[in-house]
């Protein structure tokens, strides 16, 4: 499987304004033109304003597939069409959609290897930002989340660079069956047994659902 970096996006948390509301947020990234270093939790120059809920050693890289601002568009017919990064993404890629890649897939990106941890979880600030009060259940109902990354090797990365996967993780859990557990459409316990047991996964995730598992 291979695809290509459309978008490398980067940003330092400020004070944004949006929908009635004021953020410290990073997420109004800006494309870059030149390599990119991409250290074990970031990009250099990068950050985010919520460092409880984002980044760390699971969220490196936030992801969010190319393909799928053309069915935005496409869907809300807007005037001004969704340009990236409108998804506070650090990677744009094409290809890499979340049918076909699974928890603990292993990435060439650029200099950098890194691994797939997690489906990104769309918050308020994603609503707001993009003035639709409804965005979080359209993304969630969609399952064009997005992902996250880990750092498994430090190194440049720039826009253009191609994205190889590298090794398949065997357990071969995508990214939408990982969606439909992790937000309640699928409740076979057996499914959600063998997401948790996969070492892989983000921690945070995996304690969300041993909780729910228990109650």
């Amino acid at each position: 499987m291979r695809g290509k970096v459309v978008s490398l996006n980067v940003s330092l948390p400020v004070h944004v304004e949006a929908s009635g509301h004021t953020f410290f947020t990073g997420y109004n990234k800006k494309p870059q033109q030149e390599p990119v270093f991409l250290h074990k939790t970031h990009f250099e120059g990068d950050g985010q304003g919520d460092i409880v809920h984002h980044g760390g050693l699971d969220q490196a890289v936030c992801v969010y597939p190319f393909e799928h601002y053309e069915k935005w568009n496409n869907e809300f017919q807007l005037r001004s069409p969704l340009a990236v990064p409108s998804f506070g993404e650090n990677i744009t890629p094409s290809g890499f959609l979340e049918d076909v890649v699974c928890i603990g897939d292993i990435l060439q990106m650029g200099q950098a290897v890194v691994q797939i941890t997690q489906p990104r979880q769309p918050c308020h600030t994603l609503a707001c930002i993009l003035n639709r009060p409804d965005m979080i259940k359209k993304v969630v109902q969609t399952g064009r989340t997005g992902y996250y990354l880990r750092v498994l090797q430090e190194g440049l990365v720039r826009a253009d660079d191609e994205i190889v996967l590298i090794e398949k993780h065997p357990i071969d859990i995508t990214l939408t069956e990982s969606n439909q557990i992790k937000y309640g459409f699928e409740k076979d316990p057996e499914k959600i047994k063998r997401l948790i047991e996969v070492k892989e996964l983000a921690e945070d995730m995996r304690q969300s659902l041993l909780k729910k598992s228990e109650n």
